[in-house]
């Protein structure tokens, strides 16, 4: 499991949080005359949701199935594949960058198999995009509790 750390913008002080979203399961059928299939198992945090989707390929299918689970309409707008290492102990490093309610957030995936890399990666910009929210939810809090506080004086 990988950690976050976020700095607060009020106290200045770090402090550990896990991720929301966590990718548990995921299972995709492929060939060169069939749809992609996927079905995946997404922890979203206390609740584990499940869905299955198809796809233009296997990493398309994910993408989609991740997607109805979510409910985010996440656009894909860049994705780079490349290799750590060297032979069967290469891995695949995936980048993304994808555009949510007009912001761009990056993900990045790391695994041997290039689908679990992309879905892990999809998985982080999910991630980044849910702690984006969170900062914008404690900034209004913080600027309606000074507003009342101008209130009362």
């Amino acid at each position: 499991m990988i950690t976050i750390w976020r700095r607060w913008p009020s106290s200045g002080k770090q402090q550990e949080e896990p991720e929301h979203f966590r990718l548990d399961y995921f299972s995709v059928q492929s060939g060169s005359n069939d749809i992609a299939t996927a079905a995946v198992k997404l922890a979203c945090g206390e609740e584990v949701k499940a869905e299955a989707a198809n796809g233009n390929g296997p990493v398309d299918a994910v993408y989609q199935a991740i997607n109805r689970i979510t409910d985010y309409n996440v656009e894909l707008v860049k994705y780079s594949l490349t290799a750590k290492g060297h032979g069967k102990d290469a891995l695949g490093q995936v980048d993304i960058v994808a555009n949510y309610n007009g912001r761009r957030f990056h993900g990045v995936g790391l695994a041997t198999d290039i689908v679990e890399s992309s879905a892990k990666a999809m998985v982080h910009v999910l991630n980044n995009i849910w702690r984006a929210a969170e900062v914008e939810k404690e900034l209004q809090r913080k600027a309606q509790h000074n507003e009342n506080n101008k209130e009362t004086v």
